[in-house]
């Protein structure tokens, strides 16, 4: 490293100031270019991939949990300032980012002589067993390379935050930084939630779901998916509830309880009861093993923030003669879980559907990018219409089959659905053994990660969560950043140390 970079990298804001600089205003010529022509956006995209390639080999951290969050804004923000010509592009810039910092952090790795010590991990045998099965798999069913390959990129594409994240290393003082951004960034979007409920669910020209259970709309803040909504909330809301009872001050407490029911309130306000299943499973089990304490503080504010959403005000800029009536979170929770145990929800016939297909295929499933995911939706595929899977897409937006899991164990059959639960459970049953032997501050880490881990993956059994990136970037960042702070200490120094 130059004498220069070496000044940078400990201290001289100037060029942080100027990397940012450069990087507002490519995304700006961005924004306007894309409304002049294709190539200006595709260009200025070009630049940004520079901006953030020479940042990660200064800020590495900071940049990967960017990274990491920049599927929200191609997902869900930029759409709506783009012109609609560029969309096709937009939808991968996150993957491009991805490229780019994974190949810039990589090369350093082997400069460093470190990449190996880093893509060594238990998971990595689960995962490099999934990968052969998936091509195994693909040879049977004789998929096409193209299919096959894309089927597995969206599976595994995300997989690469865990390893960078090993890349880079964290102390629990850099981990605690990255993940208060994602849980910072989820307060702000419990808030606007929060508005939308009180003012009116169209607010800052926001969309609100029309539920079918009586919930009259389902709130999803900026990011236009209630569930995707609910799903990170469920990942952030263990880390303020385990941090309660550690605070030392009264006011720090008082911080995280309010931060906690923000939270919660968010959560309860997009009527996602696969985002609500997963954050109790996932934190209750959790909390259940490291912490009690937290487990009733969590019942407790859940609780209240029940009572909150039933009573609070609601809908106050809303200028028709009758408001629409309040949604009941009982009621419309007891309408679908009826619905469900009479076999006409959509997940039980999705289920019921794959019954024979699994039957058929039980080993090695139909091959990768044939069933359920986008790859299947985007290429097509014979098994829907084989099975009669194509007659329970009903509308236009349902191009999935809403159970991550299903769609993995039907398209790769038992060995590849055992093979990619074994890469995530091996780190999050080491994540939950760190927890136990930590310290009161890197325990809430670690119980957050496990927590948080547990969540998205029972949610997942709901919805296509760890294929979409705007949740599949954050949950393997989380389990990298645990398994780094899970490990020996010393070894962790060496790592950090290396990596300034």
């Amino acid at each position: 490293m130059t004498t220069l970079s070496a000044r940078l990298v400990h201290g001289d804001g100037l060029a942080a100031r100027i990397t940012v600089g450069a990087a507002i205003l490519t995304v700006l010529v961005a924004v306007a270019g894309s409304h002049i022509s294709v190539a200006v956006f595709v260009a200025a995209a070009a630049v940004l991939a520079v901006i953030v390639a020479y940042a990660a080999l200064l800020w590495p951290r900071p940049v990967l949990v960017l990274v990491a969050l920049s599927p929200i804004v191609d997902r869900y923000l930029a759409p709506g300032l783009l012109d609609v010509r560029v969309d096709a592009f937009v939808h991968f810039l996150s993957e491009g980012l991805l490229l780019v910092l994974g190949t810039t952090l990589a090369a350093q790795a082997v400069g460093r002589g470190t990449l190996r010590a880093a893509l060594w991990h238990r998971s990595t045998a689960f995962l490099l067993a999934f990968g052969l099965v998936a091509i195994a798999s693909a040879v049977v069913n004789a998929v096409s390379v193209e299919q096959a390959v894309a089927g597995v990129l969206f599976t595994l594409d995300a997989v690469a935050f865990f390893y960078m994240a090993r890349i880079v290393g964290f102390t629990g003082r850099q981990a605690a930084a990255a993940i208060g951004a994602f849980v910072g960034l989820m307060l702000v979007a419990s808030v606007v939630a929060a508005a939308q409920a009180l003012l009116a669910p169209d607010l800052f020209g926001l969309y609100a779901l029309q539920g079918r259970y009586g919930e009259i709309y389902r709130l999803a803040s900026f990011f236009g998916d209630p569930n995707v909504f609910a799903a990170l909330l469920s990942a952030a809301l263990p880390f303020t509830l385990f941090a309660i009872a550690r605070q030392r001050t009264r006011l720090r407490t008082t911080l995280m309880v309010l931060a906690s029911a923000l939270l919660m309130l968010g959560l309860l306000h997009s009527f996602s009861r696969g985002g609500w299943l997963g954050a109790a499973i996932g934190f209750g089990l959790v909390a259940l093993i490291v912490d009690r304490r937290a487990l009733l503080i969590g019942a407790l504010i859940a609780a209240a923030m029940v009572v909150v959403v039933n009573v609070m005000p609601r809908d106050l800029l809303v200028t028709t003669h009758e408001p629409p009536p309040r949604p009941s979170i009982v009621d419309s929770t007891a309408d679908r879980v009826g619905e469900v145990e009479q076999g006409r929800d959509l997940r039980i016939l999705f289920l019921l559907n794959a019954r024979p297909i699994i039957r058929d295929h039980p080993v090695l499933g139909v091959g990768p990018g044939r069933y359920g995911g986008a790859v299947a939706d985007l290429f097509g595929t014979d098994v829907y219409a084989r099975y009669g899977t194509d007659a329970l897409f009903r509308t236009p937006t349902q191009r999935t089959v809403d159970d991550f899991w299903l769609h993995i164990g039907v398209e790769t059959g038992a060995l590849g659905l055992l093979t990619l639960l074994g890469a995530v459970v091996v780190p999050l049953w080491e994540i939950l053994r760190g927890a136990g032997r930590s310290s009161p501050a890197r325990r809430i880490l670690l119980a957050g990660v496990a927590a948080a881990g547990v969540a998205l993956g029972v949610n997942s059994l709901t919805t296509m969560l760890l294929e979409s990136n705007s949740v599949a970037f954050m949950f393997w960042l989380m389990l990298g950043i645990g398994t780094v702070l899970a490990r020996p200490g010393d070894e962790n120094e060496a790592v950090t140390a290396a990596v300034r």
